[in-house]
């Protein structure tokens, strides 16, 4: 029984965390909804709507080239008289106004001429009538037809009559019941209302983070049902006087309503509960605007007539100042004017999102379903398997509303399965870890004295590592020997040798472990090091070379503390290099090692005895320093070792050597040598008769003596 609770307990922590979660969202359901958003944001982002089909709808756009022509915002409405007739004139379909003009014009000469009388006495004409007034002239535009004026709608009720609405006829309940409601109206001045064909809202709604995802097209003022400035839109457009709205229900007449479909004419648009239509954002289209100043010259260009003939004309502004700009999930700043043309092509291309009344019972059953089959591989299957499946489940979660979206118009939420699934698998996996790591700390506890660290660690992750054969695979080693060990084991007795030469072996042994290094051998005084193995580590050579000087500080330090306490040890000598070698566990069934075998472990132990013929205390092969971009190392020659065809370049370590012009002539020098210049031979002679203490210099220099200026030395 403890045995099966054991392997349930990763089961029950992610039924637990998938609960955990699901009650999370039904209390606190704000995160998740933001998380959703983000989703669907995302997913507008990498597909946002292109116009392959384009749409009958401009913007006439008042923006800050518009306003630097033409003066700043609010114009006198004789000027927007002017503009809107010559929009009509040029074969606009329909023109909305998403301005609204709630106070008579102040600019009128008519309303000048009676301030100038009241205010400073001014005895002009009496008969103010006679002069023209720019309300009326903006009413007799409008009243030729095909202009809808804007409104925006208040939460509370400011006593200002609601702007006439068009016919309404409704099948199913009263949408207005279900809308969001508003009090209070910000219109036209009457003469303005009246004269205009149709009447719509400019309201925007944007979601809690303030970003418009959504563009009402139906409100509720008062009770009675409001159109849109885009609905209203469509409606002059098509000469209709009627809107027909459907009301749509789940589960029959007394159901819940869950959203609406709006018929104009020929064009139905799917609703959501509140009215309003999901945006499929194309962002900023420059082909869909045209500067208003291009239509208010005395000559409209050619282009700009052809852009506006037959289209549904939306007349806002894009400048800054006038602060009609909203954030949206493609564009921080995007016009309120673009929303609603946005919105427009959407309908008349047939563009449009739908979110499903199902879609919210599908994710959680998906969630829920996804996140048991997460739990049972982490508790049944290898850790790579379960992580694999696991993430290919997520993968399909993110693809099937990917899908969703491009090819059907679906917003279905990735997220929440997403995430249940995450976390179920984690607490699943967490567990199952917890559940294992106290089986592995007294594994870990007894072979970290016999073994690597990290050698241990891997054995504990991966247990099936525990059997014969080997892999190929690129490897640095590390050899040291120390100097004069034999002659030491003749002078010191037993017990004191054992405790001097443990200190040593335990503080190279401890460097190499530092360096990520797998001790593989300790034989006598010598210590055989190796990187890469059974870990990974891509800075292999770098690290072994740190390594190397880091035993070498230790070893001349320990050296030091011996010899001043009269103990002759002597100083420690290492080889570094880098090649190809087998490693893995050779031996037999009863009892095997986990150990390197290659040429290249070969020729790292003869660099650590080449030490001797060439004064250095590390000598580091060309293929390790390779792998280390970032060091300085002095080349001291090629050695030609027996039994090898080719030669090995070495080096040592330059910080261990001379200070850096010192260093730049030796430089110099060997690459004089190299060339077969006497020049070469010279200026080493020269260095050595400077620095005689320096031991490559020395060597060469002997070398040079004997009549030899070749860098191939024999070892």
């Amino acid at each position: 029984m403890r045995r099966g609770l054991r392997r349930l307990s990763p089961v029950m922590a992610g039924l637990a965390a998938l609960l955990a979660v699901l009650a999370l969202r039904a209390t606190l359901a704000d995160p998740f909804e933001r998380l959703r958003l983000a989703g669907f944001d995302l997913l507008q982002r990498a597909a946002p709507r292109t116009l392959a089909t384009p749409a009958p709808v401009r913007v006439v756009d008042i923006d800050d080239a518009t306003l630097a022509r033409h003066g700043q915002w609010p114009w006198s409405r004789d000027t927007v008289a002017g503009l809107v007739d010559t929009l009509r004139d040029l074969g606009a379909a329909a023109i909305a106004l998403d301005v609204v003009f709630a106070e008579p014009d102040r600019t009128s000469p008519r309303t000048l001429a009676e301030t100038w009388r009241t205010r400073y006495g001014w005895q002009g004409d009496a008969a103010g009538d006679r002069l023209p007034d720019h309300d009326e002239t903006l009413a007799a535009s409008f009243a030729k037809g095909r202009v809808v004026s804007g409104y925006g709608l208040l939460p509370a009720d400011n006593g200002a009559a609601a702007p006439a609405r068009p016919g309404f006829a409704v099948l199913g309940p009263d949408p207005a019941a279900h809308l969001p409601g508003f009090s209070g109206v910000i219109a036209n001045i009457p003469l303005l209302e009246r004269a205009a064909a149709g009447h719509g809202s400019f309201t925007i709604a944007a979601g809690r983070d303030e970003i418009v995802r959504r563009l009402p097209i139906l409100g509720s003022l008062r009770g009675g049902l409001v159109p849109s400035l885009a609905l209203e839109a469509l409606r002059v457009a098509q000469g209709e006087d009627t809107v027909r709205v459907r009301t749509e229900q789940n589960g029959g007449p007394d159901g819940a309503v869950t959203g609406f479909t709006v018929r104009v004419g020929s064009l139905e648009i799917p609703l959501d509960a509140e009215g309003a239509l999901l945006l499929h954002h194309s962002g900023s289209v420059r082909e869909r605007s045209v500067p208003a100043w291009r239509l208010m010259q005395p000559q409209p260009d050619a282009a700009a007539r052809e852009a506006v003939a037959g289209h549904i004309v939306l007349l806002g502004t894009s400048a800054v100042g006038l602060g009609d700009l909203r954030p949206t999930p493609l564009n921080a700043y995007e016009p309120g004017i673009n929303v609603h043309a946005e919105a427009l092509e959407q309908i008349l291309t047939g563009a449009t999102l739908d979110r499903p009344a199902w879609a919210g019972g599908v994710e959680i059953v998906a969630a829920a379903g996804l996140a048991l089959a997460a739990a049972l591989a982490a508790a049944a299957l290898g850790l790579r398997l379960a992580t694999g499946l696991t993430g290919l489940a997520i993968a399909a979660l993110g693809l099937g509303a990917w899908l969703a979206y491009v090819r059907a118009g679906l917003l279905v939420d990735a997220t929440l399965p997403g995430l249940v699934v995450g976390l179920s698998f984690s607490a699943a996996i967490l567990t199952r870890h917890l559940l294992a790591e106290g089986d592995a700390l007294h594994l870990r506890q007894a072979f970290t004295h016999y073994l690597s660290p990290d050698l241990v660690q891997a054995l504990v992750a991966d247990p099936g590592a525990l059997k014969l054969g080997g892999e190929t695979r690129t490897m640095t080693f590390l050899f040291t020997d120390l100097e004069g060990f034999t002659s030491l084991t003749e002078t010191r007795g037993a017990e004191s040798l054992v405790a001097l030469l443990n200190g040593y072996l335990d503080g190279l042994c401890g460097v190499a472990m530092a360096h990520g290094g797998t001790v593989d051998k300790i034989v006598g005084d010598a210590v055989h090091v190796m990187f890469n193995a059974p870990l990974d580590q891509p800075d292999h050579a770098e690290r072994a070379v740190a390594c190397a000087l880091a035993m070498d500080a230790f070893a001349t330090g320990f050296s030091a503390a011996q010899r001043e306490a009269g103990v002759p040890f002597g100083k420690t000598r290492i080889g570094v290099n880098t090649g190809p070698a087998v490693v893995g566990n050779f031996g037999g069934a009863r009892r095997f090692d986990y150990t390197a075998h290659g040429d290249a472990i070969n020729t790292a132990a003869r660099l650590e005895a080449a030490n001797k013929a060439l004064g250095t205390r590390i000598c580091i092969a060309g293929s390790t320093v390779a792998g280390c971009p970032g060091r300085a190392f002095r080349p001291i020659g090629t050695l030609m070792l027996r039994g090898k065809a080719q030669g090995v370049p070495v080096f040592e370590p330059a910080p261990a050597v001379c200070e850096a012009a010192f260093e730049i002539r030796y430089r110099d020098a060997f690459d004089r040598l190299a060339a077969g210049e006497e020049a070469g031979a010279q200026a080493m002679l020269a260095l050595h008769a400077e620095r005689p203490q320096d031991a490559v210099v020395a060597l060469h220099a002997r070398r040079i003596g004997a009549g030899d200026r070749s860098l191939r030395i024999a070892a």
